[in-house]
């Protein structure tokens, strides 16, 4: 895998971890405070779907991209 490509994944990793925080300290506020509308709650879960996808994408992109690097070794080199 390219080190650009690493530092794609990364970012991405940074950003779903950004917004899991944002989504967990909303439902502590939620908690702390019981003032969560029904419109609050809908949005939380809307917001925690689209992390569970990002994160399933980024998984099998990172896992796809390893299988490559293993298929590009030369057989009788190993290079």
């Amino acid at each position: 895998m390219t080190q650009s490509l690493k530092w794609v994944f990364r970012l991405i990793f940074v950003v779903v971890g950004f917004e899991l925080a944002i989504v967990s300290s909303t439902i502590a506020g939620c908690f702390v405070t019981e003032k969560c509308t029904q419109e609050t709650r809908d949005s939380i879960e809307r917001t925690m779907s689209g992390i569970a996808t990002k994160a399933f994408a980024l998984y099998a992109a990172e896992k796809a991209g390893q299988a490559n690097d293993k298929k590009n070794v030369c057989p009788k080199c190993g290079e």
